[in-house]
């Protein structure tokens, strides 16, 4: 049984969580399930890349070292399981609707209140270590403009959170989800994230490429793509960055 989070590592300021416990991870034997986290990261990212924003002190900004059991065919599993954990520590705090955005975001009332990024090591053709990349907002009130806008559980709810009791809710959650994929398999985990997913068989507009299209939002698929069909009926596929959300 992993025990997220039990072991812990903090530091003030880094450049990204992520970098960090890889670091870490190149240097010495780390303990699986530690959880290292942060006041404020430098440089912080999402997907592919992505830069994530966020004030010192006032989110969850945290990575995860997991020594995964899974076959490398169901590494989307632990997107799922991480965004499902994500999503039901939300929902304990948030009366507004919840729900899963591919490829790497949690949504609330169509506002980013978080992000995951999962990074993967791999040996002998099987995956060695996944370090799980979490940004939740937690007190932070105000945020840069982008294509969708941010939220926090503050904004939602008008009171300040404590960032620890946060952190026992996420590592909670991460046990349950991980411990019913061990138990039940990548059938449950699949249904229960689909059940969650957002715009699930919703008809809108996608911009690919230069051209708008659109589409309705079928399903991701075990590699992760996002399965879609277009106006003749045939289902397509996109991998990440192959598709922008316009909704």
């Amino acid at each position: 049984m992993v025990c997220f989070g039990k072991n812990r590592i903090h530091y003030h300021k880094v450049d990204s969580t992520n970098e960090e416990l890889k670091r870490l991870f190149l240097k010495k034997e780390i303990l699986n399930g530690t959880l290292l986290t942060a006041d404020f990261q430098t440089g912080g990212k999402g997907q592919m890349g992505s830069k994530w924003e966020s004030c010192i002190g006032d989110n969850f900004l945290g990575t995860f070292f997991l020594k995964p059991f899974l076959p490398l065919s169901e590494a989307f599993a632990l997107n799922m399981i991480v965004s499902l954990a994500l999503l039901e520590t939300i929902v304990e705090l948030v009366k507004g609707d919840v729900k899963i955005k591919w490829p790497n975001d949690i949504l609330v009332d169509g506002k980013k209140i978080a992000g995951v990024l999962i990074e993967n090591k791999y040996k002998n053709g099987g995956l060695n270590a996944s370090f799980l990349g979490i940004g939740l907002n937690l007190n932070q009130k105000k945020f840069a403009k982008f294509s969708r806008q941010g939220t926090s559980i503050f904004n939602q709810t008008g009171v300040l959170v404590n960032s620890e009791k946060i952190v026992e809710r996420i590592c909670f959650h991460l046990k349950q989800f991980y411990s019913l994929f061990d138990l039940k398999g990548y059938k449950t985990i699949n249904f229960l994230y689909h059940q969650e997913l957002y715009l699930k068989g919703e008809g809108c507009l996608y911009k690919v490429g230069k051209d708008r299209r659109y589409l309705v939002l079928q399903s991701v698929n075990m590699k992760g793509d996002l399965q879609l069909f277009n106006q003749f009926g045939k289902l397509e596929e996109f991998g990440l960055k192959e598709i922008e959300f316009l909704t």
